[in-house]
């Protein structure tokens, strides 16, 4: 029997949307909808919260006889949960270096973002680095063997295809520092610039620079983060958007979801938007700090 995922797939998280609205409009508490089920109420929170459970066609029926549900919404919340049920996202076959920092969880948001708005101050993003960037950024963990290297730069590389298949609006700004910082030689400083600069004629793609001349800027002090934003259906409203944040290996990374959590990043990156050149300024200073490097 496989492990069950421990991101949730797409169509689970759709199940959980609607079993939730579901679960508002009746007024019920989850302990007496389990009891008429015959679960534990975890394993109903699970289901509505969109966690890794068994989504059996009798639990659902249940669950719709409970909540009243339509015909029309019995038939799409069965259909969802088969696929849920049968969902394996590309990422599992990397499940030995993904689950160890709970990289899926990310990878499955990132696959469903309609928007992605990036800061980084310390270094290039993965959705923009160079195959020899990200081994070579690898390669500083003391915690990844030779191997894991590889493993762990063939996810970078996969996770960028979202940029031509899914197409999200993908905002970045990034310190300048981040492009100076030395990694490796000069050739391979070269061709990340290049990338970057490549990368930012996508038309779902916009990149900005804060140069070193602003000097110290406003909307700094919570660090690198992501905002990821989802899209709606006509019958669900959207996911509520995600701040993302990361701590470092092991220490577990943020997922902030609460409103004010997210308008105080939403604050951060206005303020940090102020101070940045425009795309097509950081394009040429791409170009004249690629020049700049030694031959």
């Amino acid at each position: 029997m496989p492990a069950q995922p421990s991101a949730p797939s797409v169509p689970r998280r759709q199940v959980a949307r609607i079993l939730s609205k579901l679960h508002r409009e009746s007024g019920l508490y989850i302990k007496d909808v389990a009891e008429q089920v015959n679960l534990h109420h975890t394993t109903v929170t699970k289901m509505l919260k969109g966690h890794p459970c068994k989504l059996k066609p009798i639990y659902i029926d249940k669950l719709c006889d409970i909540y009243n549900a339509t015909s029309g919404t019995r038939k799409d919340l069965k259909s969802l949960a088969a696929e849920a049920e049968s969902a394996r996202g590309w990422w599992y076959d990397f499940d030995d270096v993904v689950s160890a920092d709970k990289l899926d969880v990310y990878i499955t948001l990132e696959e469903i973002a309609t928007a992605l708005t990036m800061y980084q101050s310390a270094r290039i993003p993965g959705l923009l680095q160079t195959e020899d960037y990200a081994r070579a950024l690898l390669r500083t963990s003391p915690d990844l063997t030779p191997e894991e290297v590889e493993r762990h730069v063939q996810v970078r590389m996969r996770r960028q295809a979202v940029l031509t298949e899914s197409k999200p609006k993908l905002d970045v700004v990034l310190d300048e520092s981040v492009i100076r910082r030395p990694l490796g030689d000069s050739q391979l400083a070269a061709g990340q610039l290049r990338q970057i600069a490549e990368v930012s004629t996508m038309s779902n793609v916009s990149i900005r620079l804060v140069p070193f001349d602003v000097g110290i800027y406003r909307g700094t002090e919570v660090g690198s983060f992501i905002i990821l934003e989802f899209a709606g259906t006509p019958d669900l409203d959207p996911e509520p958007p995600v701040a993302y944040v990361e701590t470092g290996a092991g220490s577990g990374n943020l997922y902030l979801q609460k409103p004010e959590q997210v308008a105080r990043y939403r604050q951060s990156w206005a303020d940090i938007e102020r101070s940045t050149l425009s795309a097509a300024k950081t394009r040429a200073y791409l170009s004249k700090i690629a020049k700049e490097l030694p031959r």
